[in-house]
């Protein structure tokens, strides 16, 4: 029998015979629950698609974890790495989502916020993260990876910026241009990453056989106007300034030139800096600021990558294989801030 006499025969017509033989919505669940057992009785069974399951989630979230904002707030470096996200993110076929966790609100209803999204996976920007605000994403229902974190007693995946290294480059570069006196400005914010910077500074000095001078060590506000507020007070009062500075982030550094530049200290004629990050504040700033630069693209892409292969294995599979921590090395920009004294 054609398609037409069996609707003829159940006494429904033939538009709504193929509605309910091809999964299709617009019929009440009665009627098709009726039709349906009458077609198996009859024995056409066979003309039945199979119920085509829906097809997979094709949506990463890219969530942004703020315990207190001091960093995020201020001078978001995740918005210089959206693009490298979405772009690397597409050459697999996935959508970016975007996302924020803020410890400063009930953190409950915002992670059943987040497992409500139609995602399959996350990256979740932990600049600001410490060891304990990892536990709240266990309640993920999705694999995820954790960018510009470590957490190196963790069993979880992660990829970070290789800090030592950055910090080393910087301080080369001042030796290698004859300074001896390196002084550092560091924030009055404490994340992992500039705890990172703190050891590395040290140990790169005495790599090259100098003492660590806590009278050249300043803390200052993150942000750029907060920095500058900072500097400029300690100018005020007369201390003595070493012949180069290493600085934390890019923000900091443009903050305390711009202080020293009305105090009438020249940059780098005076003092050096090096920032860190290479944000677009560098090439603009007089002068243009030398600074460490992270791979963005490299950066996101290791993201990416290591939370598609978990998205790509069973769940079985996935808890198999070990956690994975990347470490994405750094370059160093030079531009007019660092003067030669050899």
């Amino acid at each position: 029998m054609t398609n037409r006499e069996i609707a003829k025969l159940l006494d429904i017509s033939p538009a709504t015979l193929s509605l309910i033989i091809n999964n299709k919505p617009g019929i009440s669940t009665s009627t098709r629950a009726n039709v349906l057992e009458k077609l198996h009785q009859l024995g056409y069974s066979d003309l039945i698609k199979k119920e085509i399951s829906p097809p997979a989630s094709d949506n990463i979230c890219f969530v942004v974890y703020k315990r207190h904002g001091g960093i995020l707030d201020s001078s978001p470096f995740f918005l210089l790495i959206m693009e490298s996200i979405e772009s690397c993110a597409h050459k697999y076929g996935y959508n970016i989502l975007f996302n924020s966790i803020d410890k400063r609100n009930p953190l409950k209803p915002q992670m059943r916020m987040l497992n409500s999204m139609d995602c399959r996976g996350a990256v979740i920007f932990a600049t600001e993260m410490l060891e304990d605000d990892i536990s709240v994403f266990s309640e993920l229902n999705f694999p995820y990876v954790i960018l510009d974190n470590d957490f190196p007693f963790k069993n979880l995946d992660s990829v970070a910026i290789n800090n030592t290294l950055g910090t080393f480059q910087a301080v080369e570069h001042l030796v290698s241009m004859g300074h001896t006196k390196i002084g550092y400005l560091q924030s009055c914010i404490y994340i992992n990453s500039f705890g990172e910077r703190e050891t590395g500074f040290s140990n790169a000095l005495k790599q090259f056989g100098l003492k660590l001078n806590s009278d050249y060590i300043f803390r200052l506000d993150y942000s750029e106007e907060g920095s500058y507020r900072d500097f400029k007070h300690i100018i005020s009062t007369g201390r003595e300034l070493p012949t180069a500075f290493f600085t934390d982030d890019d923000t900091i550094a443009a903050g305390a030139m711009k202080a020293m530049f009305e105090a009438g200290i020249s940059v780098p004629g005076d003092v050096s800096l090096i920032g860190y990050n290479d944000r677009p504040v560098c090439s603009v700033s007089s002068p243009p600021l030398s600074s460490i630069r992270v791979p963005r693209y490299s950066f996101s892409a290791m993201a990416i990558d290591l939370l598609v292969s978990r998205i790509e294995h069973d769940r079985g599979e996935c808890d198999a294989i070990p956690s994975y921590k990347y470490r994405i090395g750094t370059e160093l920009v030079t531009r007019a801030s660092v003067r030669s004294l050899v």
